[in-house]
């Protein structure tokens, strides 16, 4: 009896572990086809976004490959560099200078200037030329407009004309005010347009009369507008050139002192004018103080006489009484 239970239970032994085999391959299995498909499924994903990030460096390596103009101009913009150069191009500057010039003959000198001014492309704004007298010599002053890009060149060409004592150049970048002046007068003809569409619809003269005084008050704020970009567009493509030519050894020429000992030397300067000038009033004025003290004199030695003779006349006549017999 114990043999067969020891053999049933030696039977029943394999059995179990085949069963628990089967079991865990069957499990096994089951997991094995689980993960296959969840990461078939996220390989899929990762395959697709592989291949999009596959044609996305492909596009960007296209973008930026050797020898393509387009692809830099694409690579470009993406950093927001593609419109800086435009950019620099565009920029709008107003250019304004100082200089004097130290001649010989400031007349001929002025001449030649407006002769190379006129040869640039430019014109002489104003002119004002003053004759030498005893005590100062002959200068000129000149206002230039002069094309924006010829003002470096201009004031090169000053050099072979003279001494150049001192010159100052100065840009100032009105590329803002340009952009809201065009933004400005793009909105205003958009609403004047608009204005004259209800207008041509209006039914009503109430309607009609209120539109029209709508728009003749758009309509002069758009001329206006556009009348001030006109000039900044003409400050912008002409630059603006003072000239101060003096003759050679004026102290004029020579560069006046600033600040405090700039407005003692002034002052001086106005005192001592002052003076000069009550000098010569009195100058003029003490000939006929002279002349009038004279006349008085004259006057009041007539008058004395007159009074003194009056005084001196024949004494009055006293009548004797008549003798009585």
């Amino acid at each position: 009896m114990k043999r067969n239970r020891s053999a049933r239970g030696d039977v029943g032994m394999p059995a179990r572990r085949l069963a628990r085999h089967l079991l865990a391959a069957a499990v096994g299995a089951t997991l094995a086809v689980t993960l296959a498909a969840c990461s078939g499924g996220g390989a899929s994903e990762s395959g697709s976004g592989a291949e999009s990030a596959t044609d996305s460096d492909g596009a960007r390596s296209e973008a930026v490959a050797p020898g393509s103009t387009d692809a830099v101009s694409g690579a470009a913009g993406a950093v927001g560099l593609a419109e800086a150069p435009e950019e620099a191009i565009n920029r709008e500057l107003i250019t304004t200078g100082d200089a004097t010039l130290a001649v010989e003959d400031p007349f001929e000198a002025a001449a030649q200037i407006a002769d190379l001014v006129e040869k640039a492309g430019g014109r002489v704004e104003a002119r004002d030329e003053r004759a030498g007298t005893d005590d100062e010599p002959g200068s000129a002053s000149m206002t230039l407009r002069i094309p924006a890009d010829r003002v470096s060149a201009t004031l090169d060409a000053l050099d072979k004309l003279g001494e150049v004592r001192d010159r100052h150049v100065e840009t100032v970048d009105v590329t803002g005010t340009a952009q809201d002046l065009d933004a400005r007068i793009e909105a205003l003809r958009t609403s004047t347009d608009r204005l004259r569409e209800l207008m041509a619809d209006a039914d009503r003269t109430a309607d009609l009369i209120e539109i029209e005084a709508e728009l003749a008050e758009r309509q002069a704020e758009l001329d206006s507008r556009v009348s001030e970009r006109s000039r900044l567009s003409d400050e912008v493509a002409m630059s603006t050139l003072h000239v101060e030519i003096v003759a050679e050894g004026n102290p004029a020429a020579q560069a006046r002192p600033g600040g405090f000992l700039g407005g003692l030397s002034a002052g001086w300067s106005a005192l001592v004018s002052t003076f000069n000038v009550v000098v010569l009033v009195l100058g003029a004025i003490i000939p006929w103080l002279a002349l009038g003290g004279l006349v008085l004199l004259v006057v009041v030695g007539v008058r004395r006489q007159i009074a003194k003779s009056g005084s001196d006349g024949p004494a009055a006549v006293t009548p004797e009484p008549a003798a009585t017999e």
